[in-house]
């Protein structure tokens, strides 16, 4: 069990030894761990520090730095901290301002112990619902995370988290800052699904998720971080690569992890990819958009696939005169 911090921030010497022979108990039971400071600028050294405090009890008239004074900045450091004020000056304009300033509660001097115990439970418990609370929070917002951004089959980043990370780095200043991105589709991926079922294919989609990830791992060279853009496409962003030849050393890699048998319920299955890629910088041409990347990339993994399985090409823009051209003959009939 982790104590409760308690900071305790008065000039009066005597008040230490004190509160040390009050809760010797509950100290030695690792309760409460009392700190203590003469200031309100030794008390926010401490709270700068980093260490974990879960509430103050301060006096109002010291030196260097009031108690006001320090409640106003206790908000900046932990804004669920508590802060009880302890003072011979118990008169309503003071409790007033206290309380305006943040206070959780006022008690006077002399100390009633008893009492003191019984504000600082009270204290301690509002502390630690706040805090539940906003763990509680924190973890709903990972959770709408994770579906946001997040494929729920494979645990990839999904399109959305993959469109935002390229618009990123469109947006940085322009550079010599080379990147790639890799489109990638199983070949015969649809013929295995329609033939064994949506089980094996999922299962098949979780496998391919996990070689990708390794053929990555295996290549330092080139860090990068694969998505699932849905159904059997993949996407890889490699961010940080020397050239195109680079860039080809990893997807050679990754063919060559894809091209080895898959083992789903005791069967081997074979399946090969064909993979598009592109470069944020090709010639004169840069993009704007990350759509626009993700577009020559699949235009890129079709040209590939158009020359047999297992293949993988290089974004030229003159591959897009064909694919333009193949759509316009759709719209006419």
């Amino acid at each position: 069990m982790t104590p409760a911090k308690i900071l305790v921030v008065d000039d009066e010497v005597e008040l230490e030894r004190l509160i040390r022979q009050r809760f010797r108990k509950k100290i030695q039971a690792q309760e409460f761990d009392f700190l203590f400071a003469a200031d309100g600028v030794e008390a926010l050294r401490w709270l700068q520090s980093g260490s974990q405090v879960d509430m103050v009890l301060t006096d109002i008239n010291m030196p260097k730095m009031d108690g006001l004074t320090l409640l106003g900045r206790l908000a900046e450091i932990d804004k669920t901290l508590k802060a009880v004020v302890i003072s011979a000056y118990g008169d309503i304009p003071n409790i007033r301002k206290a309380m305006n300033q943040g206070a959780f509660d006022f008690l006077t001097k002399p100390i009633d112990f008893q009492d003191l115990e019984l504000t600082i439970q009270k204290t301690l418990q509002s502390v630690q619902a706040i805090r539940a609370q906003q763990q509680q929070l924190q973890q709903a917002q990972q959770a709408l995370m994770r579906v946001a951004y997040y494929d729920p089959l494979t645990d990839l980043p999904n399109r959305s988290w993959f469109i935002q990370r390229l618009a990123q780095l469109i947006e940085q200043p322009p550079s010599n800052h080379l990147y790639a991105v890799l489109f990638i589709d199983l070949d015969r991926f649809k013929l295995i699904n329609d033939s064994f079922g949506h089980v094996i294919g999922d299962a098949l989609l979780t496998q391919v998720a996990q070689r990708l990830q390794h053929s990555l791992k295996s290549c330092p060279q080139s860090p990068g971080v694969v998505a699932r853009l849905g159904g059997d496409e993949f996407a890889i962003l490699l961010e940080d690569v020397k050239d195109t030849t680079a860039v080809i050393a990893t997807v050679q890699q990754i063919q060559a992890q894809l091209e080895r048998p898959f083992q789903i319920e005791e069967m081997e299955i074979y399946s090969q990819a064909s993979i598009g890629i592109t470069l944020n910088s090709l010639g004169l041409k840069r993009y704007d958009r990350p759509e626009e990347l993700l577009r020559d990339a699949d235009v890129a993994m079709y040209c590939a696939k158009a020359q047999g399985k297992g293949r993988f090409q290089v974004f030229d823009p003159t591959m897009q005169i064909p694919a333009k051209s193949a759509l316009l003959v759709k719209e006419t009939r």
